[in-house]
This record gives C-alpha cells, structure tokens and sequence, in this order.
C-alpha cells in the first residue's frame, strides 16, 4: 500500500483517484484556489462536479492552504494541474519533496524555460528546472501520454496509456501502483516525444474542429475534410518530434495517434475550432471562450508550436514549409486569417506533401 497526493482536483487528476483506490492505495487529493467548490462538494457527498458522478470511498480531500497536510508521508505525487499554472504549483510543493520520490504529471503543453526566457521546453524540463540543486538528478519525473478521457476512467472503462520516463524504472514504479484490467499502462522512455505529441494533439485538435464547424457554414458534413487533416497533423507531429529527438513511434502510438482521435470527437480545443469552421474570426472565438470562462489549451500549444517551428527552422533541424497545417492555423488563430479558405488552400499544399520523416 503507497501513499499518494495528487495535486489538482480537476478532471485528470480526480479520475486518477480511481485507480488507485482500486488498487487499495491511500489517496489524498488537494484543490487549489480554483477547486474550492469540488472540494467542497466531494467532502459534502464524494460527488465530483465535472465528472457528474461519485469518486471511491475512501479518498481525503484537501483545501488549498492544506498543502502541507496533504503532502505528509507521500511515496508518489501526481500534478493534475493545467500547464498554465503548473510551474506555480510545482513551486509550493517543492519544499516537501525528498530524495529519491517520483513525481507524475499529466498536464500537457510547453512552457518557456527559466533560463532562458526565449528558449521553449516540454513541461518536465520546466519541473527539472525548478528543482534546488539538493534535488536536481534525484527526483524522477514521469509523464502520461496517450488517448484518455478522465471521466472514462472514473467510470472504469477499459483504455491504454502510455507512462514515460527517462528512468524507466520510475515509469515502471508508477505503473504498478495505478495498472488495473481496466487502466491499462505502457511505459517508455520516450519522453520527448510523449509530450511534444500531448501538447500538439490540442493544437491539431483546433483544426480538425474547423472542419466539423463548416456544417454551419454549408450545411453540409466535412467528414473528408477533417479525416485529410487529421492526416497532415500526425506527419506534422512526426516532423516536430523528429526534430526534438524523439522517437517516431510514440508518433503513431497512444500518445500521438490515439490521442488526438479521442482530443478531437470532443471537448475545449475541438469546440474552439468548430467556431472559427462556423464563421467566426480567431480573435473573435476566443474573447467568446474567454467571455465564457472557456480555457482551451490548444491555443496557446498553436503559439508555441509555431514558435519551437521558427526555432527549429533557424537551427537547421527542420526544413521551411515542413509544417503547413500549424502555419495556417497560427494565421487563423493569430493573426486572424480567414478560416474556409485557408483550410482549402491548406488541403492543396499538402497535395503529395514531403513529410521527411
């Protein structure tokens, strides 16, 4: 029996109370400011708001400034925490680490590096990072890829994740304390390419949601349309991931193939997209996400991306115009580029297109 806290009662990281309650692991969950109200209605009657359904018996649910409290004794932490706020997170956990502990984390995205503010890093370097230097090389960090909708796995149907680390023994050490017939887990040390696929699946996912938002523009399924572009956003997850250093197949695996399939049937960045595919401008989508307190994560993973793209250009590892399909969607996104025509002329560029992968 471990002891595991799991910081960020959102979505993700409630879901992952299940498993290891199965397992017979003690769990304790910490909210931050903004999960007060989850908090309180799973102290209330185990309910989780977002998932619309009870968590197992069992779990100690904590308050922001219990911090302290939840952390004592851990043998595992798990960041729940979207990636615009994981480094603030990260930071107020830090002094109750110790030697030797494994930290998870499912957040994805990138972030700029704190050394470098111009340089753009993958979310577990941002967490290597911020260590002290008495922890830098002795917590080992891992990270979850691959196609996994939080309240299916609260509901405890089957699915498949990847857990990768650059200890594999870490990721293997992780994977016992959550692995059920239900929660099934790779592990892989791929961890570059697990996360560059984690945070491009949200930026694809934008696009491929244009193409289901034309049907209010035409009335008309763009099925082809979208089934193309899904297409173009594995090479162009290829090319970047290639370009990193990592590897090809966490591409075409969970946490590239699978997870951007189950990113775009639905959800924030798909929605994102489908308004843009119905007329509105970029800008104009995302003060109406913003008005709705709407946080999309593939809108700042299309930033990024494109910028880590430029980078990667300037320093020869990827060839000018190897990645069209981000190009356009930063022109929609950013610079408010015409959705329907841009996407056209996208599907002619990519006519034959050399992936060089």
């Amino acid at each position: 029996m471990a002891n595991v806290t799991i910081l960020g009662a959102g979505a993700m990281g409630s879901a992952l109370c299940t498993p290891l309650r199965n397992n017979g692991h003690n769990v304790n969950l910490w909210g931050t400011h903004l999960d007060t109200k989850i908090i309180d209605r799973l102290k209330e009657d185990n309910v989780h708001i977002k998932h619309k359904c009870a968590l197992p018996e069992g779990i100690k649910y904590f308050y922001n400034e219990e911090l302290e409290e939840a952390m004592k004794d851990a043998d595992l932490i798990i960041m729940g925490i979207a990636s615009v706020g994981l480094g603030s997170v990260f930071k107020k956990a830090i002094p109750y680490l110790k030697k030797g502990m494994t930290v998870g984390s499912v957040s994805k995205g990138y972030e700029y590096s704190t050394k470098d503010k111009d340089k753009i890093i993958i979310l577990p370097d941002l967490l290597e990072e911020l260590l002290p230097d008495d922890l830098k090389g002795n917590i080992d960090f891992v990270v979850v890829g691959g196609p996994c909708k939080a309240v299916e796995v609260v509901w405890e149907c089957p699915n498949s994740v990847v857990y990768a680390s650059k200890n594999i023994e870490a990721a293997k050490k992780m994977r016992s304390l959550l692995v059920t017939d239900k929660y099934n887990v790779e592990v892989s040390t791929d961890v570059i390419g697990t996360e560059i696929c984690a945070a491009m699946k949200n930026a694809y996912s934008v696009g491929l949601g244009m193409a289901e938002g034309f049907k209010a523009k035409d009335g008309k399924e763009n099925k082809n349309c979208k089934a193309a572009l899904f297409t173009y956003a594995v090479a162009e997850m290829g090319v970047l991931t290639k370009a990193m250093g990592g590897s090809y197949a966490s591409v075409i695996g969970q946490p590239g193939v699978g997870d951007l399939e189950i990113t775009c049937e639905a959800g924030r960045n798909r929605l994102l997209g489908e308004v843009i595919g119905g007329g509105l401008l970029g800008s104009e989508a995302i003060k109406k996400m913003n008005d709705e307190d709407i946080t999309v994560e593939g809108y700042p993973a299309i930033r990024f991306g494109y910028e880590l793209y430029q980078k990667l250009q300037d320093e020869g590892k990827i060839k000018k115009g190897n990645m069209p399909f981000l190009e356009t969607l930063y022109a929609i996104l950013y610079k408010d580029e015409p959705c329907y025509p841009s996407i056209v002329k996208l599907l002619n560029t990519c006519s034959g297109f050399e992936y060089d992968i």
